[in-house]
């Protein structure tokens, strides 16, 4: 199995062009032709994430988040994302990225999200022009609950340390979620009526434009968001390996975020 095999298999099931128009997807770095033994899965390039496949002697690092976002000028070892590319070329570590495109599809990431919520998903926020893909998705609560209620579940169920909330609504049945930055969004979910709406981040100007709405917003973290995609990935990679009669293992790198709360 090598590498171009795998990247091939991931673009069938999450396709580049799915991806929106400034960002980076597909292979930063890496051979092809590279035969592939181990893979890590990770939200982040990160520096631990990095050194994790290292230790794991694993040939590919597979992401979430892009390493490289905007063009390059220099690649040199006294910036951080020179830093961390040197050292992957060095350790002949490829890397596979994932993200706007793995937020849209079918079991992407807000997908994910949703399932750890106990929730079925009933539609797409923000559809896109392919059938069942876009950003977001919402669904309803078995039963209708307090707006506290509600907020104590979302913490348990992604395990966050914190929650911060803004919006009016003392009863939740109509929930919509939406893994990352999707402050975006909270119009649409205003206008599909829903009761509360479990986001990864909002910026602050959007935040006090709609501190007074009938909806609760909650936003749990960027990362804890997001890091529930990586065992899906897992498992379809490993359904593909097993069709094919290859062995190799994959190993999830599970992070924490890189803020402290005290």
């Amino acid at each position: 199995m090598k590498t171009g095999d795998i990247v091939e298999y991931l673009q069938k099931i999450v396709p580049m062009d799915l991806a929106e128009p400034w960002d980076n997807v597909g292979l930063q770095c890496g051979d092809k032709n590279k035969e592939i033994k181990k893979i890590v899965i990770a939200l982040d390039p990160s520096t631990k994430a990095i050194n994790y496949a290292i230790q794991r002697e694993a040939q590919l690092l597979i992401t979430h988040h892009p390493l490289i976002f905007s063009p390059l000028k220099r690649l040199v070892p006294f910036e951080p994302v020179g830093e961390l590319l040197i050292t992957m070329i060095k350790q002949d570590i490829g890397l596979f990225v994932m993200h706007t495109n793995l937020d849209s599809i079918p079991e992407g990431v807000s997908d994910a999200l949703l399932f750890q919520l106990n929730i079925k998903s009933k539609g797409i926020l923000s559809p896109k022009q392919f059938p069942n893909t876009g950003f977001g998705r919402w669904g309803e609560m078995p039963e209708v609950i307090e707006a506290e209620q509600f907020i104590q579940l979302v913490k348990q169920k992604l395990q966050c340390p914190v929650v911060r909330v803004i919006g009016k609504k003392e009863k939740i049945k109509k929930i919509g979620v939406c893994g990352g930055s999707a402050g975006d969004l909270i119009p649409i979910a205003l206008d599909l009526g829903l009761d509360a709406f479990v986001i990864g981040e909002i910026k602050y100007h959007p935040a006090r434009l709609f501190e007074n709405i009938p909806m609760l917003v909650l936003e749990v973290g960027h990362y804890e968001s997001e890091k529930f995609i990586l065992k899906f990935l897992k498992e379809k990679i490993e359904d593909f390996l097993d069709k094919q009669k290859e062995n190799v293992e994959i190993l999830i790198f599970e992070e924490v975020s890189p803020f402290k709360y005290y």
